[in-house]
């Protein structure tokens, strides 16, 4: 531990001295995105340096932090520093040796981020570029996307800013990486936003929850071909009790939706469907009429969902166009009563009709 912080701290003098001469540090002036970490759509520009070997290997079931330093950089010379703990996250992406980078939790000190991007925040979960290949790349960004798409439906989602990272191995047996990834909120500080408490109260039934909140929920599965979800075990799916006991179902992790179609992904074998683009619906078991209203307020959203898909320069224009393609299939289908009432059958055919059954549940 006394050699790692004995490195950060050369690598701190190097910055001030070589890397950005004349540097003015911010930590003293108020940042004017102070305290409003998602309320940007300009990435962020960061160096993270760790201990590569101990974050990347960590393929035990509760990973361990470990120390690293971060620096972001203000532009005009200006940089931001914090001393951190960093570890790998995440199941499927980092036990199953899905990814060569796993997703990366960040742990600030609170007192730390006082006048920086980063106020208020405490732990943060970021999702990074999984492996070197410029298609890993892509399938973040499209994951970051799906957020974004989500964003726009209700403020009942996480809201997600991109970060351009340079990974740096304080031991030096790494070579630098730069990628591209994004950061979450968290949990405690969405619940704050929409007036709830984050709960792990057992529920028996996905209807359970505001039938409001969970038709657009489910609704935005089906646009994204994303089956890789379960309510009842909260998997990938984390809960919001309302200050009215309203229980409000939030998705995270959206790397096996078709919209994204990683070469890992793959549909639950106890569904209907073979190929990770083809949708299944896994919403509640209802008729049609029942959906009308969050059909029309999807079809309002529509406009605005397949412009931030057009303008987003930072992904390749072939996948943007095949996103905007899939999301118009998903318009097709919804707008067409004879085809969503297929779909609609072949869920409630495979729950045998009891109220909120999943039989795909792990």
């Amino acid at each position: 531990m006394k050699q790692l912080a004995t490195k950060m701290q050369n690598f701190k003098i190097i910055l001030l001295l070589v890397l950005l001469p004349g540097f003015s540090s911010a930590s003293d002036k108020k940042d004017p995105d102070s305290g409003k970490l998602f309320n940007s759509t300009e990435p962020i520009e960061l160096i993270l340096q760790m201990d590569m070997k101990m974050v990347l290997n960590d393929k035990s079931k509760e990973p361990q932090y470990s120390a690293a330093f971060l620096i972001q950089n203000l532009g005009k010379d200006k940089i931001q520093t914090f001393n951190i703990k960093v570890k790998a996250r995440g199941r499927t992406r980092r036990i199953n040796d899905i990814c060569e980078f796993p997703p990366l939790k960040l742990n600030f000190e609170k007192k730390s981020t006082k006048n920086t991007v980063f106020e208020g925040q405490d732990k943060i979960k970021m999702v990074t570029h999984c492996q070197e290949s410029e298609d890993y790349q892509n399938y973040a960004l499209l994951e970051y996307l799906a957020y974004k798409t989500y964003n726009k439906i209700t403020d009942y989602s996480y809201r997600v800013r991109l970060v351009n990272v340079t990974y740096k191995d304080v031991k030096q047996n790494y070579p630098d990486i730069e990628k591209t990834g994004f950061i979450i909120e968290d949990d405690d500080l969405l619940a704050q936003r929409i007036g709830g408490m984050p709960t792990d109260k057992r529920i028996w039934s996905q209807d359970s929850c505001n039938q409001k909140a969970l038709d657009i929920f489910s609704l935005f599965q089906f646009m994204i071909g994303n089956t890789d979800w379960w309510i009842n075990t909260r998997h990938n799916v984390d809960i919001i009790n309302l200050n009215n006991d309203e229980l409000i179902p939030i998705p995270f992790d959206f790397d096996c939706a078709g919209i994204i179609n990683t070469p890992y992904a793959m549909p639950s074998p106890k569904l209907p469907i073979t190929y990770v683009k083809d949708r299944f619906f896994k919403g509640s078991c209802k008729t049609i009429d029942s959906y009308d209203k969050t059909i029309e307020m999807f079809n309002q959203k529509k406009s605005s969902i397949l412009t931030m898909l057009e303008s987003a320069d930072f992904l390749d224009k072939r996948d943007r166009k095949i996103s905007q393609k899939y999301i118009e299939k998903f318009y097709n289908i919804i707008n067409d009563p004879e085809e969503f009432t297929a779909y609609l059958n072949q869920t409630c055919d495979l729950y045998n009709h009891p109220p909120g059954h999943d039989p795909t549940e792990k």
